[in-house]
C-alpha cells in the first residue's frame, strides 16, 4: 500500500542543445553553469521526495508495489520489464535536436526494450520557432538516404510552427526533431531507444561528433508517417483531453478553485504536472502536497478521493480505457466522432473503441417486458 501523493525531484541532463529555460521559466534549480536539456520528471530514476517513501525510486516501487502504484492497467504496461511505464520530461531545445526515429514495440523486441511513441505540449515557443513533424511527402528510404549524403535532406523535412498551448501526438516511426527556441513538455513510453538519423554536422559535449544509427533509423521509420497536430475536446469547463492513445492519455485541467481529480478506479495512477500557476494537492485526511509551475506529483492507483486547489494549468497523464475513459465522456459531451478519431493521430487507437460506440449506439433498444 503507498496510500498518499507522491512529490516527485526529477534528474536533470545536460545535453549539447540545451539551455536555462528550465530554471528561468518553470523556477527549477538547475546545475551552474551547465547547459540542461531535459528534466526527467518521471520514470524509474525519479525519486520520492515527500512522505514515508521519501527517497525511493519509481522503479523500486514499481516492482515492490505494482498494484497500488500503477494500477491494473498500469501493471499491463509494465509487462515484463517490472518497470514504471510511462516517461514525463520537460525539454528545453536552446538549439535544434538531431534528427531522430523511434521503433514501435515490435522494433525494438530484439533489443530486448519497448517502442516509443510520445505526445509534446508546448509550454513556450519563441515567434517563429517550428517542429520537424516528418516528411513533406512520401518519401523513400532511398531518397532520405541520398538527402543525408548530399546534404539536401532538409529539403524533405516538414516544419510545422508552434505556439504555447499546442498539442502534438508522435508515433513510432516518426522521422521527428524539436527546433530551437521551444521549451516543452513530452509523454512517452518508457524507452530509451533512439536512432540518429543526422545532426546538423554538430559536436557532442566532449567536442567530438555525435553517433549516428543511419541503418537502424532506416529501418524504423514510416516514410509517410508525421507528428499530428490534436485540437483540445472538452469533457467539462475544466477538463480536456488533448491526445489519447493505447500507451497513455494526456487531459489538461485549468483548476480555478477547487477541481476533483477523476477516480480511476485502482486502474492508473496520475501523473499530474503544474505547467501555469500553482495549486494544492489534497487526498482524504492526508498532508497535502503544493503542487508549484514545473512540478510533477504521482497520485498512485491505490488512492482516490483527490482535490486540487488554487488557480492553476495542470497536465494529466494517465492509462484510460479508451472505450469508457475516452471516446464515451466526448461523444456525452457532444463531440463528432471524426474529431474525437484525431486525437490519436497517426497511431489510429481511437478508431476501434469508436466504431465500437457507434455499432452499439445503431442497436435498437428492446422493450422491457413488464
Amino acid at each position: 500500500m503507498i496510500g498518499y501523493p507522491l512529490l516527485l525531484r526529477p534528474r536533470y541532463d545536460e545535453k549539447v542543445w540545451g539551455g536555462r529555460r528550465l530554471e528561468t521559466v518553470l523556477g527549477k534549480g538547475l546545475p551552474l553553469d551547465a547547459a540542461v536539456g531535459e528534466s526527467l520528471e518521471t520514470g524509474d530514476a525519479a525519486v520520492v521526495r515527500n512522505g514515508p517513501l521519501a527517497g525511493r525510486t519509481l522503479g523500486e516501487l514499481a516492482r515492490l508495489e505494482g498494484d497500488a502504484l500503477l494500477g491494473t492497467r498500469g501493471r499491463h504496461a509494465s509487462g515484463d520489464f517490472g518497470d514504471f511505464p510511462l516517461l514525463v520530461k520537460f525539454i528545453d531545445a536552446d538549439d535544434v535536436l538531431s534528427l531522430q526515429v523511434h521503433p514501435d514495440d515490435q522494433g525494438a523486441l530484439s533489443l530486448g526494450k519497448r517502442g516509443k511513441t510520445e505526445a509534446w505540449y508546448v509550454v513556450q515557443a519563441e515567434p517563429g520557432a517550428a517542429l520537424i513533424t516528418g516528411f513533406v511527402d512520401e518519401v523513400t528510404v532511398d531518397e532520405v538516404r541520398a538527402g543525408i549524403e548530399d546534404g539536401s535532406l532538409h529539403r524533405l523535412l516538414e516544419r510545422r510552427t508552434v505556439c504555447a498551448g499546442d498539442t502534438l501526438i508522435v508515433p513510432a516511426g516518426t522521422v521527428h526533431a524539436i527546433d530551437a527556441g521551444i521549451l516543452l513538455y513530452e509523454i512517452q513510453q518508457n524507452s530509451d531507444v533512439t536512432f540518429r538519423l543526422y545532426d546538423w554536422g554538430r559536436l557532442g559535449l566532449d567536442g567530438l561528433p555525435r553517433d549516428l544509427h543511419l541503418d537502424d533509423a532506416l529501418l524504423a521509420l514510416v516514410p509517410g508517417r508525421r507528428a499530428a497536430v490534436t485540437s483540445a475536446l472538452p469533457i467539462s469547463e475544466s477538463r480536456a483531453v488533448l491526445t489519447a492513445c493505447r500507451h497513455f492519455t494526456l487531459e489538461r485541467w485549468t483548476v480555478d478553485g477547487t477541481f476533483a481529480v477523476p477516480d480511476a478506479a485502482g486502474a492508473s495512477c496520475h501523473l499530474l504536472s503544474c505547467v501555469e500557476g500553482a495549486c494544492e494537492l489534497r487526498c482524504g485526511d492526508g498532508e497535502p502536497v503544493r503542487l508549484e509551475r514545473g512540478e510533477t506529483a504521482l497520485v498512485p492507483a491505490d488512492v482516490s478521493g483527490c482535490v486540487l486547489d488554487g488557480r492553476a494549468t495542470v497536465l494529466d497523464g494517465w492509462m484510460a480505457d479508451l472505450a469508457a475513459d475516452v471516446v464515451a465522456p466526448l461523444l456525452a459531451a457532444g463531440h463528432q466522432a471524426e474529431a474525437i478519431a484525431l486525437l490519436g493521430g497517426g497511431t489510429g487507437d481511437l478508431l476501434g473503441p469508436l466504431a465500437a460506440a457507434q455499432r452499439a449506439h445503431a442497436v435498437p433498444r428492446r422493450h422491457r417486458v413488464p
